[in-house]
């Protein structure tokens, strides 16, 4: 079950020491912050709790998903199609369930999280006393174990050893499954032998639901980068921040490093993801030939960095609940950061729903 840098037992390994570790990084305190001889302490899913009390559900159940829901059903299931696997059994279900796990590797954001932790905790000691308790350092090990599994999988080996490829006349039209690349007979809609994802041979009306899917996040971007974001507090005073005053903010306490991530994560790549898609999508419209190459790596970049746009909104959700002391003391999500999460959201589904098959397709066609 080996290739060069991949491994099958390594990640099942990881896998297990990852959801063994989420228990107490999800039950066990998270941080704890001291003022004027008062301590506010938080577990992980009081992001969620405190989002939702103080008028901001839609936050909240973002912050929900992607951080407790999707994670837990993402390593779950990769733990349990491993295992099935190693014991050299091919169960019905194997296919579908690790095509789920697959699908939730954009939003299971463990990773894009601790990046939030990171620029939350910087910015709260600048003010306060916070202490790192048990559950924050047994989510950075999650969230660490999360990056080695995602380098380690060999998806390539799981599909062949779920259902290796059938011989096929490559002579006749074929048509390729997005999910597990599988490479079946042309022929109209079905569903895939290995995986059951519904193949094609082209997305119906992917031209049109990503280009209104980029609209809508144009729309909303906007507001993202003009309203504050939210409020902390800075000398003990509650400060209302944009997403380039964040930026600014962590510049001036000479984390500079910290806030060429934070801007490139926040600002640059939602941005990107607009422009590339936009690119992608007016070409095709085009019938243009030039840059497919080129385009196809924009395409495949966007799909991959565009997760850690959302590192603003968990940002807000790691400091939220331990930052109610009084009104000097205060920290609280503020009208833009709804719109942003819309921006990430949107421009992943955007991204996810375009065939880039469309853009090769004018290859194909006669001058």
């Amino acid at each position: 079950m080996r290739r060069v840098g991949k491994s099958l037992e390594a990640t099942l390994a990881c896998t297990i020491a990852l959801l063994l570790l989420f228990l107490p990084a999800v039950y066990e305190p998270f941080l704890t912050t001291i003022a004027f001889d008062a301590s506010r302490t938080s577990k992980l899913p009081m992001s969620v709790s405190f989002l939702w009390r103080e008028g901001w559900p839609l936050l909240s159940a973002v912050v929900c998903l992607v951080v407790l829901v999707f994670p837990t059903i993402r390593f779950v299931g990769l733990a349990c199609v491993l295992t099935a696997l190693r014991a050299g059994k091919r169960p019905p279900w194997l296919g579908s369930a690790f095509r789920l796990t697959n699908a939730l590797q954009t939003w299971a954001t463990l990773d894009v999280f601790l990046l939030g932790f990171v620029v939350a905790y910087a910015r709260l000691r600048t003010s306060l006393n916070v202490t790192i308790d048990v559950g924050a350092f047994c989510f950075i090990a999650t969230a660490l174990l999360s990056l080695f599994i995602r380098a380690s999988l060999d998806k390539a080996l799981v599909w062949d050893l779920i259902a290796a490829q059938p011989p096929i006349d490559l002579g006749k039209p074929t048509m390729t499954c997005l999910s597990c690349g599988l490479v079946l007979p042309r022929k109209a809609a079905c569903r895939c032998p290995r995986c059951n994802a519904r193949v094609s041979f082209r997305r119906t009306h992917s031209l049109s639901r990503a280009t209104a899917l980029i609209i809508a996040a144009a729309l909303c971007y906007l507001p993202a980068n003009l309203y504050p974001i939210a409020t902390i507090p800075i000398q003990l005073t509650p400060t209302p921040y944009t997403v380039i005053g964040g930026v600014v903010d962590l510049a001036k306490s000479h984390l500079l490093g910290l806030a060429l991530l934070v801007f490139c994560a926040s600002f640059t790549i939602p941005m990107l993801k607009m422009v590339g898609l936009g690119w992608c999508l007016i070409s095709t419209v085009r019938g243009s030939t030039k840059r497919l190459v080129e385009r196809t790596r924009v395409y495949r970049l966007i799909e991959e960095i565009g997760r850690w746009s959302m590192v603003d909104p968990l940002t807000i959700a790691c400091f939220v609940p331990v930052l109610h002391f009084n009104g000097l003391i205060d920290g609280r999500a503020e009208p833009a950061a709804t719109p942003f999460a819309a921006v990430v959201i949107l421009t992943t589904f955007a991204a996810q729903v375009f065939d880039p098959r469309l853009m090769w397709d004018a290859a194909e066609r006669p001058a």
